[in-house]
Formats: structure tokens, sequence, C-alpha cells
């Protein structure tokens, strides 16, 4: 074995010394090629070189001379004769740097000569039109102000018309003057000069004295400053010497363009010489590299053949075995053989170990199928969208869900695109979150839905992104957070109603306290007064209406006959374009709700409609019966409408949809709160384009409601108020009904009154007292210590529902503040 490894050699020595034989033949090859090409480089180089630079010489000298004929033309342009000069000597510096590259050659020594004398020509003729262009404006303009003045005394009416003629006359020869200096040849300058001498013959033939003088304006015009005529004339001669040189210049520079096209002409015949010369030389170059290729090819041939018949052969055999074994079909087996050591020994032994390495892989593979098929399983199915990213934030792989969550397009030549483009071809924008924390954003669309997104790194630096649809939650959590706030703001303005009730209380009393005033001051100060009552009064019941804390005073109400009753007055509310009608069943439809407070609800309902309807339009109210012993007051439009958001906020307190900014916001939530606490409920549905429908159902009534106690005595009295205004104000209405009045301002006071008193007939408390302490623990003690006492509670914003029991509410009585004496004594029964 070892014997047979020594004497046989390997494969990789066989193909060794046959690519040692070719590269020394390829080397040959190189030498010859590179001496062959270097010697033509270095004849092609110098020859470059030379004629490369005549070439060069000549473009150069091409490029100058029409530069030169370029530049020539802008001397006739430039009036002043610092610029003119200026300019000139430039030229000649190009005309120079062209005498420069021509090297003295005889053929351009003539050429470039005479386009010297033809720019000192040129310039010679060009100095003077400035001075000359100067004088004839000034000619011009004095000749133009002498025709405006001529044109206008010729056609004055107030003139005779013989000196309208004159004056024309005039016109006419100061045109004739302005013309020879318009004109832009010799020809038409002489006519007009022509023109001028007979008209001025003409003149001064028979003129008038006050002719004369206009006239010697004209001729100092037209001399002063030089003979108009004669300037012109220089004027236009020098222009045409001007343009005589620069012929002379352009035809001399296409003689120095000539000889540069003769330059490289030749030169180009010189480089096809010497590249003929040099290709000779290649071809018997080409000629002893063709017998070395032979050569070559000859060994090259003879290892192709080993190479085909033992190597290539027993590759194919083991590759044919790598293709059955890489189909699956791990019966594949290659024979063993003896006495063989070289590559393709090892490489069969190489074959046999993948072998039983697919067989265990094999086995694996089927293991990592099935995990795979449960993932996949997951990952379509799974409710939640499922991003993977690269760490370029290109998306490697994505569930259905996560473009049906974006409501984009499925998939179709845009599998490498990055999540941040799949976002922005969606509706949904990133939006700012409370609870927004790294690895978790919020997006939303403009039709309301959410988004909830949730990144996760991977070690090599993508990431797993998970979309969730978390629309619904985030509306119940908005709304209430809206509910809470509402809350809030109720609170707020029932503290804000309680402090203006004090207020209003103090101006009420006064004003009763001024009713025994006579003086024409005094009844102008209690109308005053009485106005700001009535305002405030009707603002407390504002606020108070969309807190729901509003003082009702409910009795038995026909609502039928409310909406009826209103007919008149929601007409005169409404634009005349707007039409209403109302529609009631028959018989009466009996409620228990406040009848002023139902009247407002329905003036509030009517305008709002109203607004909504931008051209003709009609409102319809409509009250029905309903089952489960309900009323429905409906109250329809045709008008605009409202979208899901505008409708979802409309019963918001401030909340207004008016595109001029203009109302309170409070119209609806005031009905809201109205209908509420009147132990009804509110409807609302609205369609954009179509119209809105408001529907109010109030319980009705089954029984009367049961009489009121019988009047108490009078006697004493206790008014509890930690405000000593409000306190006064309300021991003066008791004291003016007979009692016999004592003030309380603090709990205890009150409490120790109360306590120690031996009868008490009326007591009037503040609900809300000094400290925090509530005027409901002295409605308690008063009603449980006082048998038959009148307990009246007062507060700006008082309970839907007094929390005394059913044994105490005999004798108690609740009003709002500010209080009236009316009100207070019908509760007293006085």
């Amino acid at each position: 074995m070892a014997a047979s490894r020594i004497g046989q050699p390997s494969i990789r020595s066989l193909l060794l010394a046959a690519l040692g034989l070719l590269l020394v033949v390829i080397m040959v090859i190189g030498a010859m090629a590179l001496y062959t090409l270097n010697s033509a480089e270095k004849r092609l180089g110098t020859f470059h070189d030379q004629t490369l630079s005549e070439v060069s010489d000549a473009l150069e000298l091409s490029r100058s001379a029409s530069e030169l004929a370029t530049s020539a033309p802008f001397l006739m342009t430039l009036s002043p004769s610092y610029q003119l000069e200026t300019e000139a000597d430039e030229v000649l510096k190009t005309l120079a740097q062209i005498e420069a590259l021509g090297g003295g050659e005889l053929e351009l020594i003539r050429p470039l000569s005479r386009i010297r004398a033809a720019i000192t020509d040129l310039v010679d003729a060009m100095a003077p039109q400035a001075r000359h262009a100067a004088t004839l404006a000034l000619i011009e303009q004095d000749l133009e102000r002498l025709q405006r003045r001529f044109r206008t005394l010729a056609r004055s009416r107030e003139q005779p018309v013989t000196d309208r003629q004159g004056w024309s006359s005039l016109q006419q020869l100061v045109a004739a003057a302005i013309g020879a200096l318009r004109s832009q040849d010799l020809i038409k300058v002489g006519e007009r000069q022509s023109l001028y001498r007979r008209l001025r013959e003409e003149l001064s033939s028979d003129l008038p004295l006050y002719l004369r003088g206009a006239l010697v304006e004209v001729d100092e015009a037209t001399r002063l400053r030089g003979d108009l005529f004669s300037l012109r004339y220089s004027e236009i001669a020098a222009r045409l010497d001007a343009e005589n040189a620069l012929f002379r210049i352009r035809t001399e520079v296409a003689q120095v363009n000539d000889y540069a096209l003769r330059t490289v002409t030749d030169a180009r015949l010189r480089l096809r010489d010497s590249r003929d010369r040099t290709t000779t030389s290649i071809t018997f170059a080409k000629a002893v590299i063709l017998v070395l290729t032979g050569l070559s090819m000859i060994v090259a041939v003879g290892a192709a053949v080993f190479v085909s018949r033992y190597v290539v052969g027993n590759l194919h055999r083991i590759t044919a075995l790598m293709r059955r074994l890489a189909a699956g079909d791990l019966k594949a087996r290659l024979p063993r053989t003896a006495g063989r050591a070289d590559e393709i020994g090892q490489l069969s032994e190489a074959f046999r170990k993948f072998r039983s390495n697919a067989l265990r892989l094999e086995r694996k593979t089927r293991e990592v199928w099935r995990r795979n098929e449960l993932f996949i399983t997951v990952f379509e199915n799974i409710s939640d969208g499922v991003a993977v990213l690269s760490p370029t934030g290109q998306i490697i792989a994505e569930n259905g869900r996560v473009r049906d969550l974006l409501r984009v397009q499925p998939a179709r030549g845009d599998n490498r695109i990055t999540l941040a483009k799949l976002i922005q071809k969606s509706a949904f924008d990133r939006r700012a979150s409370e609870n927004e924390r790294a690895g978790f954003a919020e997006y939303a669309d403009p039709t309301g839905r959410v988004l909830e997104v949730r990144q996760s790194a991977l070690p090599d630096g993508g990431s797993v992104w998970l979309f969730s649809e978390t629309t619904e939650r985030k509306r119940i959590d908005e709304r209430l957070e809206e509910i809470r706030r509402v809350e809030s703001l109720g609170k707020v303005t029932g503290e804000v109603a309680h402090d203006f009730g004090n207020i209003l209380s103090t101006i009420s009393g006064n004003l009763h306290m001024l009713e025994g005033e006579l003086s024409p001051k005094a009844s102008v100060l209690r109308a005053r007064i009485n106005d700001a009552v009535e305002i405030g009064v009707s603002m407390i019941e504002r606020l108070l209406a969309f807190a729901r804390k509003q003082h009702l005073a409910p009795q038995e109400t026909d609502i039928a006959s409310i909406a009826e009753g209103m007919e008149d007055l929601l007409e005169m509310a409404l634009p005349e374009t707007v039409s209403l009608s109302i529609s009631c069943e028959p018989g009466p439809m009996l409620g228990r709700i406040d009848p002023g407070q139902l009247e407002s609800a329905i003036l509030n309902l009517c305008v709002n409609a109203g607004q909504a309807i931008t051209a003709e339009g009609h409102i319809e109210i409509a009250v029905t019966r309903q089952p489960a012993g309900m009323i429905s007051l409906a109250v329809s439009d045709n008008g605009c409408g409202m979208d899901a958001d505008t409708l979802r906020q409309a019963a918001e307190p401030f909340f207004t949809a008016r595109s001029d900014g203009e109302g309170t916001g409070l119209g609806l939530s005031m009905v809201h709160g109205f209908v509420h606490q009147s132990g009804g409920s509110i409807q609302i549905a609205s369609t954009p384009g179509q119209g809105t429908s408001v529907t109010l159902l109030f319980p009705e009534m089954t029984n009367l409601p049961a009489a009121g106690m019988p009047r108490a005595p009078r006697g004493r009295a206790l008014v509890v108020d930690d405000d000593a205004a409000a306190a006064s104000s309300t021991a003066a209405f008791l004291a003016s009904f007979g009692f016999q009045v004592e003030a309380a301002n603090t709990f205890g006071d009150a409490e120790r009154h109360i306590r120690t008193s031996d009868a008490l007939e009326a007591v009037v408390t503040d609900l809300q007292l000094d400290n925090g302490q509530s005027g409901w623990d002295l409605v308690r003690l008063t009603l449980k210590t006082h048998w038959g006492c009148k307990v009246v509670a007062v507060s700006a914003h008082l309970p839907e529902k007094a929390p005394l029991s059913e044994d105490l509410r005999d004798g108690f009585a609740m009003l709002p503040k500010p209080v009236s004496a009316e009100a207070l004594a019908t509760q007293l029964d006085i």
C-alpha cells in the first residue's frame, strides 16, 4: 500500500507539471509582447508629444482667434471712452497671445498685422461716438420739450386759428429735426435736413413777433451744442467705418483659423504614418505569439484528456450520488476500491462521511420542520399583527393581520419594504400618549381607529413588532375621562353658583329694604338692583341646569299643551325660511315637570335646529305616548346634521359646532341636565346632510300630588348663614313676615340656639357653612327637637333629593339662592 502511494504520482503533481509548462510558455509570450509593446509605446510617445504640442498650439490659436472675433464687435457697444480703451487693450492682449502662439510663422504675420490695424481703426472710429451720442441726446431732449410745448399750444382752443397754425408749423419743424436724429442712414438724414431747411425758410419769411422767439429757441437747440445734422452725419459715418474695420477683422481671423486647420491636418497625417510602422512590428510579434500559443495548447489538451478521463469521470459519478443524496435518497452508496491514495480516493472517503452526516441531519431536520409548522400556525392565525424587521428596518416576515390592521393593500412586489414606509402608506399617524414608553407607541387614523404597537429587540439587531387594535378600549377610556371631566365641571359650576347666589341674596335683601323709600332716586336704585337680580338668577339657572343641580318647581304639566302654546313664540324665534309644524296625540299627556324649564328646553332645541338649516327647511315637534308609561317630545329638522364626533360631544357643556364661533355651548347641556333631573332621558339621532332628531322622554303622571302641610303659626325664627350679608337679607324678610328673628353666622352658634331655644317656629339655614360644616346636620337637629317647626334649606346648588329619612320630610322645604321674599313666604305658608 505504501509502495503504491510512493510510486504513483498524484493528480496534483501532474496538474502542477502541466501548469508549470504552460506558465513558462505564457511568460515567454508575455515577454515578447511586452518588448514589442514597449518599443511601439516609446515611438508613439515621442511622436505623440510632438504632434500633441503642435495640435494644442493650433487649437489654442484657433480658440484665441475666435475669442478675438467675438470680442471685437463688443467695442462698438461701449460708450465711455475709458471703457472703450480698456476693452481695446484686452483685445490687443489677446492678439499678442495669438502672435506668441504663431511663433513667427510667415503665414500668420500678415493677417495678424492687418487685424491689429483694423482694431486701431475700430477704436479710432468709436472713440468720439460717446461724446457725439451725449450731445445728440441733449439736443433730442430739448427738441422733444419744444415739440410738446408747441403741440399743446397748437391744440389749445383759446389760441386764434392763425396762431395755432403758426405753432403747428413750428411743431413740424421740430419733428423734422427729431426725425433726422432718429434716422439710421445718411440718405434719410439728408432728406430730413432738406425738409428742415425748407420749413425753416417758410417760417422765416413771414413770422409774427411772438413766434420768432420760439423759432430762435429751435435754432439754439439745433446749433448751440453743434450742428445737429453734422453731428448725425459724423456719427453714422463713424459707425460705417467701425463696421468696415470689424469686417476686416473677421476676414483675417478666418485666415488664422485656416492656418490652424492645416496644422491639425498635417499632424494627423504624420500620426497615421507612425501608426502604420507600429502595426508592422506588432504583426511580427503576433506570429511568434501564435507559435508559442500552439505549443501551450498541446500541453493543455494533454492535461485536459487526463482530467476528463480520470478526474472528471470519477467526479461525475460522485456528483450523481451527491444529487441522489440531496434529493433525499439516503440509499445512495459509493463502493469501496483499494489502491487509491490520490485526491479522488480522498473525495470518495469524504462522500461516505458526508452521507453519514446527512443521515443524522435528516433526523434533526424533521424535528425542526415540526417546530416550524407549529410556529407558522401560530404566526398566521394570531389575532394581532406580527412583523419581523432586519437590523436595517426592512420587513423580513409579516402575517396577514399587519396589513389588515393598517388598512393597506396586501403585499405584492414590496416584500423588502421598511416598516416606516408601510405605516406611511396607511392612514395611521403616531400620536403622543401619556402611557408612551420605550418599545410602545400608539397610532390613530382620521376615523378614530387606534393601534397599539409594541417592539421587542432581537439579538442580531433586528426587532419584532406587535400590532393590536385598541379602538374600543380607547373609546371607553375617553368616555370615562369625559364623564369625570363633566362631573368635575359640574362640581365647580355648583360652587360658583353658590357663591354667586350669596351675592344675589344680598342684592335682593337690600332691594326689599328699599321698598319703604319713596324718593325718585330710591326708585331708580330699586329698578337697577331688580334688573341685576333677574340677570344673576338667569345665569345661575343656566349654570345649575347643566350641573343638574338647579332647583325645579315640578307640577302637573300637560306637555302637549305646553308645546302647542309655544307655536307663536317659536315662529318668531325661527328664520322666515324655516317652517314649523306641531303634532300631538289627542288627550292630555301629564308629567310632573317644571313647565318653565320645559318651555326653555323646547325653545333651545328649536333654535339649534333653525341654526342647522342654512336655506329653506322644516322643523317638526311631535308629542306622543310611548310604552312603559313614558311621554315622548321629539324635535326633528332636515338641516345639515352631525357626524359621529360632533354627535358624541353634542351634550358636553361649552361645546358648540357653529362655524362662526358664537354660542355658549350650554343650550343642549342645559336640556340634558333638566331632562335627567326630571327623571327622564334624552336621545339624539343625526345623519350628516339629512338632519337631526332630539327626543325627550318624561315619565307620565298617574296620581295627583298630595296636599301641602297646613300653615305654621308665626313666632320665633332662626337664620343660619356664614355670609353675614345674606343672613341679614333673609332675616329682614322674616322680620317683615312678623317673626322674631335671630341670626347665627357659624355652625356652633346655630347648634347652640337650636338646643337652648324653647320653641322655634321657622329655621332658614344655608347648606354650606364654616369649616366645611353641613347645614343638613342642623336641619335634622331642628326637625327632631322642635316639632311643627318649618325648616327651609337654601343653597346655590341644591341636591335632587334631600338626604332625610321619611319621618323628617314633613315641614321641610328647599329654596335656591338668591332667596326672594315671595318664595320664602310660600314655603312658610304665609
